[in-house]
C-alpha cells in the first residue's frame, strides 16, 4: 500500500510522474550530498553522533596529545583534522563517496577510507589492544536529518517545476 491506495489502482501515469520526478540528476544529488556532508561536519563541531555526545577521551589520550603539543580533551577525533576533511571534504583523496542505482532504488554512502575510520567510528580495540569505544560520525542527529528531508522537498519541487505540465 501506499498512503492507503492499492498500489494496482495507481495509474499508469501517475507511476511515470512519480518516476520523472525522483530521476535525480547529478546536480540534485550533489545538493543531498551536501546536506549529508554539513550533518558529518556538525557532529565533529558538536563532537556527538546522532545527536548523542561521543565519549570523552580517556586521560593516557589526552595525556599524549599534550605530549605531542596538541591540545588535551578536545576537539576530540581531530588533532591533525584529517580525518575529519576525509569524511566533509569531497576532494579528500581519503574521501568515500558511493553511489548506487538499484533496482530503480538510489544509495548513497560515505565514509572515509583513513585506516583509523572503521575502529574510532564502531569502537573495537587499537592494533596495541587498547579498547576504543564507538564515536559515530556518520550518523546524522535529529537537525541534520530535518535539513536532509528539507533538502529533499527541495529538490523534488524544483524537479516538480520543470517537468512539463498536463493542462
Amino acid at each position: 500500500m501506499l498512503l492507503g491506495v492499492e498500489l494496482t489502482e495507481v495509474p499508469e501515469e501517475a507511476w511515470e510522474l512519480i518516476e520523472q520526478i525522483m530521476a535525480l540528476g547529478s546536480k540534485e544529488r550533489h545538493k543531498l550530498g551536501e546536506a549529508v556532508r554539513l550533518g558529518i561536519a556538525w557532529n565533529f563541531a558538536h563532537e556527538s553522533g546522532g545527536g548523542e555526545p561521543w565519549h570523552p577521551l580517556a586521560p593516557m589520550t589526552v595525556g599524549i596529545r599534550r605530549h605531542l603539543g596538541f591540545a588535551g580533551q578536545h576537539p576530540i577525533l581531530q588533532r591533525t583534522r584529517e580525518l575529519k576533511r576525509s569524511l566533509v571534504e569531497a576532494t579528500h583523496p581519503l574521501h568515500l563517496y558511493r553511489e548506487e542505482d538499484h533496482e530503480g532504488d538510489w544509495f548513497f554512502e560515505y565514509g572515509s577510507r583513513d585506516e583509523r575510520f572503521p575502529v574510532l567510528h564502531a569502537g573495537g580495540t587499537t592494533e596495541d589492544g587498547h579498547p576504543v569505544p564507538a564515536r559515530p560520525m556518520t550518523v546524522l542527529s535529529d537537525p541534520a536529518i530535518q535539513r536532509l528531508a528539507d533538502t529533499i522537498t527541495y529538490v523534488l519541487r524544483e524537479r516538480w517545476k520543470r517537468l512539463p505540465h498536463q493542462g
